[in-house]
């Protein structure tokens, strides 16, 4: 018994109590009748092949002696010392580093025994630490200190001196990963690294599977993400202009809050909208409202999905009771915006009695601003506004945020 098996067992101990003292789960069935392969109990699984590779593992690590002490099996030699190594790399990525063995074969007295490099491959399973899994920095030690030599040593080309925010100066690994979902594959990265330098094990013997869902729900052909990047820029835009709006000046109605209602910006859309490419020879700019509108002698333009939002104004009981008096005022409301707008950020605003669009040229984003509808809810009067938001940036347009008018 290894010491990752006995960590294993404790591990499913502690589960198996919880699930015992959980009067909502059925114990039974859950710990004596449920299978629990690798694939279902780890977060991120992988196979070691070629198994004959770990002869040349044994002679790199100095394992000679162990070997003859185990007659010559080098896999359970090197196994240890493997599962050792990669504790160390993964360190708090890691919750429980896990391994199965083979079943001891068996043959006929009749014929030889199955050679070690016969055995079916190793497998090995992961429980990620979700708060430090996908950091693609590995801070070391104090270049000055002890453990720095220590460090340099266990990484080794991949360690380099790196000064921080802070003014330290430490021996840090820097993985690959620009998008989450690359990101959430570093532990990956770490693996075929440290076999590779230290057992040289290549990384086309390593089979990692991990992100599984990641594969169904990436978006984009040139750089592959799932949708947090996106999701992330729609939510800054937003706040950008919740700011804007709030620093607002001599506005008739002050703005009490302005709530997102869409789920890209909650972050639970499994798909948010992706930033499209804007071709401006498909528009036209209409003179009057200086809006862009689609050229009729061109195919309709790209869609881009809307967003909704609610801005929430400051109660007044100045505000009329009829419903064509209370959208006069809305119109009148959407010119003093527009000029407010115009006048404190400099942005250029088509201001209509529905709504005011608002450009934001210094930034190249592209704004408009449905504001303000009263909602009528058991007679009372509910100061709100629907928003959109259309950000472009260069020739790249995000989706807008938008709403509807509820009278």
């Amino acid at each position: 018994m290894t010491a990752n098996t006995y960590k294993q067992v404790q591990n499913e101990a502690s589960l198996s109590l919880q699930f015992w003292d959980d009067p909502t789960v059925d114990g039974f069935q859950a710990l004596l009748m449920t299978p629990k392969p690798l694939i279902r109990t780890c977060d991120h699984v992988f196979q070691l092949h070629g198994l004959v590779k770990l002869q040349a593992s044994c002679k790199k690590l100095n394992l000679l002696g162990e070997l003859m002490d185990h007659g010559g099996d080098y896999v359970l030699t090197a196994l240890p010392f493997i599962l050792s190594l990669l504790q160390l790399g993964l360190g708090k990525r890691i919750h429980l580093l896990t391994h199965s063995l083979t079943a001891d074969p068996e043959w006929s007295v009749d014929s030889e025994p199955p050679k070690h490099k016969d055995q079916t491959p190793l497998s090995f399973g992961l429980l990620l630490n979700p708060e430090h899994s996908s950091s693609v920095l590995e801070r070391g030690p104090p270049a000055d200190s002890p453990e720095a030599a220590e460090f340099r040593q266990l990484w080794g080309p991949r360690a380099e001196l790196r000064r921080f925010q802070d003014g330290a100066i430490t021996e840090a690994v820097l993985w690959g990963g620009s998008s989450a979902c690359q990101k959430r594959l570093v532990p990956r990265e770490i693996i075929t690294h440290l076999l590779q330098l230290h057992a040289d094990i290549p990384e086309s013997c390593v089979r990692y599977v991990g992100g599984l869902f990641d594969d169904v729900i990436k978006i984009g052909r040139r750089s592959c993400s799932t949708g947090e990047e996106e999701s992330l820029k729609v939510v800054q835009s937003f706040d950008d202009l919740s700011r804007k709006l709030w620093q607002l000046e001599d506005l008739p109605l002050s703005i009490t809050s302005v709530q997102a209602a869409h789920p890209a910006l909650r972050y639970t859309q499994v798909f948010p909208p992706v930033p499209q490419k804007l071709d401006y020879s498909f528009f036209e700019q209409d003179k009057q409202s200086r809006a862009l509108v689609p050229h009729k002698d061109k195919p309709c333009p790209v869609f881009i999905p809307p967003l909704q939002v609610i801005c929430h104004m400051e109660g007044s009981g100045k505000w009329p009771h009829e419903r064509l008096a209370i959208r006069h005022v809305k119109a009148a409301f959407h010119i003093r915006l527009g000029e407010l707008l115009r006048k404190q950020h400099m942005y250029t605003c088509s201001t209509t009695p529905t709504h005011v669009d608002v450009y934001k040229s210094p930034a190249h984003r592209t704004v408009s601003f449905h504001h303000p509808s009263l909602m009528i809810t058991h007679g009372a009067l509910l100061p709100a506004a629907p928003l959109r938001l259309a950000s472009c940036a260069s020739s790249t347009c995000s989706p807008p945020l938008t709403g509807r008018t509820v009278l």
